[in-house]
């Protein structure tokens, strides 16, 4: 249970949204205590789903944009922008280290949050899954998120 799942890409479907997951860089899974694996096809979509269903979770994973290798959420460093285009339009990037993502900002802006923040930032109702359409998010979180930078 502590390695990262195996993800066919171009044959595994996301668990929030059904679509066929096929950008390693954005995929992320995680696994229950009791051993299932769930699989998405955005770093956004794994959120949702976690925060509508509650299970008991074991390990959440996410891939390093660069490298597109998995690491643990829990030690990743996220970058939400905008104008990031993400397989569902959450913006949300995740990097191996603070140096990476303070990078990915200073080239392409955004703001730096670590997954405790955005999980309560999706139970606030801060991050709102009706803007996916428009490739937004609630400018409410712009705020917050930049005091974490200061």
């Amino acid at each position: 249970m502590d390695e990262p799942p195996e993800i066919i890409y171009g044959q595994d479907v996301c668990d929030e949204c059904s679509m066929i997951i096929n950008e390693e860089r954005f995929a992320a899974s995680y696994v229950t205590k009791s051993g299932e694996i769930r699989r998405f096809d955005d770093i956004g979509n794994m959120l949702l789903y976690d925060h509508k269903h509650q299970e008991d979770v074991h390990v959440y994973w996410v891939h390093d944009f660069d490298a597109k290798e998995w690491l643990k959420a829990t030690d990743a460093f996220f970058v939400l922008n905008d104008d990031l285009v993400t397989p569902m339009g959450w913006g949300l990037a995740a990097f191996a280290t603070q140096e990476q993502a303070d990078a990915y900002v200073a080239e392409h802006d955004g703001v730096i949050a670590d997954f405790a923040m955005l999980q309560q930032e999706i139970a606030d109702g801060n991050i709102d899954p009706s803007t996916l359409s428009s490739h937004q998010h609630d400018e409410d979180m712009d705020h917050e998120m930049d005091s974490v930078d200061e």
